[in-house]
């Protein structure tokens, strides 16, 4: 990009006006009675006022750089000299001009209280320069260290030398944010910059952070936002230990598919979800120039991971943590370690022995601590947390199946009357037919405590009896498969499942069994196991 620049000096006499211009050998002058006033000369040296005068250097370039001095040029005598005086020259002032390189020019859009993520591109022989961040005409922020996040205030920054590049992280954005900033390399001469102009919007009608569940071995979908004005490429990226969102790594993203629900929603699904998938996600879109990458981050999704087992199965807990954080005591909780409700199942320095269903393994060179326990039972079900000192993992989401299934066959067009026996009198009773139980509880649920009646499902309560009882009235065909009646207090989810077979047309004997009261069948129990 070329510009004009303007260089106004101040003096108190009325002499010949001189700018020099030190460049090795020899110097090169300007003066007034030299200066063409004609717009399209390189420089341009007016001097029509008593106290001052002006140059202007039009299409500023590299080759403009150097240490200007001014001054006035006389014979001695208050008059301006004469073209056959012997003069001499007094400096007034000495400037260095600095021209910098602008390597192109982006508007960048982010939202209220979200997030950005900037990525800028330098040719490939400044790769080991050092970059910096500057915002407005405030001073260069350096990134003083190389392959490391480095933060400046609410700033992070990366500069990566394999690719070449200069991460930029700002979270929490407010309208302060808004601004100018150059995204720069320091070179031989001075340096290179992207000039980037960042709006954020305050309008902020994306959703709000969610909340989601994953059985690990399935597929999980995150609903995501995203500007609809812009011809975008979707974005989904998970936040490290920093809390940096980094985009995800190749040999992962072939687990992630992209798919369109609604204008300005789409669908990021993961499928064979695992232990390395728990953490904060977050969606925006992605936008490219051709030095520039910027990403607006516009929602976010916590991910926590669900493992279903059955009575006396085993489970092994997996906790990584921090490098930093191999000589210190691990811990594993069910309910979030070193608060009051907590529990503490196991610590890293404890002998296992003194249960010998519970056993653990840290392995330093690994950074992983791994709890396996055996032979669970229904009181076993809970979030489990992780936790190094006050550094915390995901908490992981146990539910148990009992023993005890059910199996039940009925009519079509008749009723049937299933009776689920609870523990807890505080507890959420729940029932739902899906084959995944953590679908089935979040978005499957027929009848509830909160819920008693959906459709041709009812639910009452026997709070005295330890029971509650769900009616299907109507049954039809398709209504044959698989429920779950569950129990769910702080967490923790205890489920038994029911096989319900449907057949057939009810005869007149279903009909009378179904109304008549002494000879109703009595339906059959969800019994869950006491506490």
């Amino acid at each position: 990009m070329r510009a004009a620049i303007t260089i106004t000096f101040f003096f108190t006499l009325c002499l010949m006006s001189v700018f020099y211009r030190v460049k090795g050998d020899p110097v090169l002058v300007l003066n007034s009675s030299q200066s063409s006033q004609s717009s399209e000369e390189k420089f341009n040296l007016t001097d029509r006022e008593k106290d001052h005068f002006t140059v202007t250097i039009r299409n500023i370039s590299a080759e403009e750089r150097g240490v200007y001095l001014c001054g006035v040029e006389r014979d001695g005598s208050d008059d301006r000299p004469s073209k056959t005086s012997i003069t001499h020259i007094t400096f007034i002032k000495e400037i260095e001009l600095n021209v910098s390189s602008q390597i192109s020019s982006v508007q960048v859009e982010a939202y209220i209280s979200k997030a950005v993520f900037i990525t800028c591109k330098f040719p490939q022989e400044f790769i080991e320069n050092k970059k910096f961040i500057q915002k407005d005409s405030s001073e260069k922020i350096p990134v003083d260290e190389q392959n490391r996040w480095v933060r400046h205030d609410k700033v992070l920054m990366y500069d990566d030398t394999s690719e070449g590049v200069l991460k930029v992280f700002i979270r929490d954005l407010t309208a302060a944010d808004e601004g100018t900033y150059r995204c720069g390399v320091n070179t031989a001469d001075d340096h290179l910059f992207t000039e980037i102009t960042l709006k954020i919007n305050q309008a902020d009608h994306f959703h709000a952070s969610n909340e989601s569940a994953a059985v690990i071995g399935e597929r999980v979908k995150l609903s995501c936002s995203y500007p609809e004005k812009h011809e975008t490429i979707k974005h989904i990226c998970k936040e490290n230990n920093e809390k940096i969102c980094q985009s995800i790594s190749s040999s992962e993203k072939q687990r992630f598919e992209f798919s369109d629900s609604t204008a300005g929603v789409f669908t990021a699904s993961i499928s064979n979800v695992s232990l390395r998938d728990a953490g904060v996600y977050w969606c925006g879109a992605e936008t490219r120039d051709t030095y520039l990458t910027s990403v607006s981050l516009t929602n976010n999704h916590q991910l926590t991971l669900t493992m279903i087992r059955r009575e006396g199965d085993s489970v092994e807990i997996k906790c990584p943590y921090d490098e930093n954080h191999t000589k210190e005591i691990k811990h594993l909780c069910k309910g979030k370690c070193f608060t009051p409700d907590a529990q503490n199942i196991i610590r890293s320095d404890e002998d296992y022995v003194k249960n010998p269903k519970i056993s653990v393994k840290d392995d330093t060179a690994l950074n992983l601590f791994t709890v396996t326990m055996t032979d669970l039972r229904a009181e076993d079900a809970g979030k489990y947390w992780c936790a190094v000192k006050d550094a915390f993992n995901l908490p992981i989401e146990l539910m148990i199946i009992t023993k005890d299934a059910v199996t039940h066959e009925a009519s079509v067009g008749g009723s049937a009357s299933i009776s689920c026996k609870h523990i807890r009198n505080q507890a959420q009773r729940l029932f739902c037919r899906r084959d995944q139980l953590n679908i089935c509880v979040r978005d499957g649920v027929h009848v509830s405590s909160n819920n008693r009646t959906n459709g041709r499902f009812s639910l009452t309560e026997e709070t005295s009896a330890g029971v509650f009882t769900v009616k299907i009235s109507n049954l039809r065909a398709e209504d044959s498969g698989k429920y779950w009646c569950a129990e769910e207090s702080s967490g923790s989810l205890i489920f038994t499942e029911v096989q319900l077979h449907v057949t057939g047309e009810m005869t007149t004997s279903d009909t009378k069994r179904e109304t008549s009261p002494e000879k109703e069948k009595p339906g059959f129990f969800c019994q869950l196991p006491e506490a």
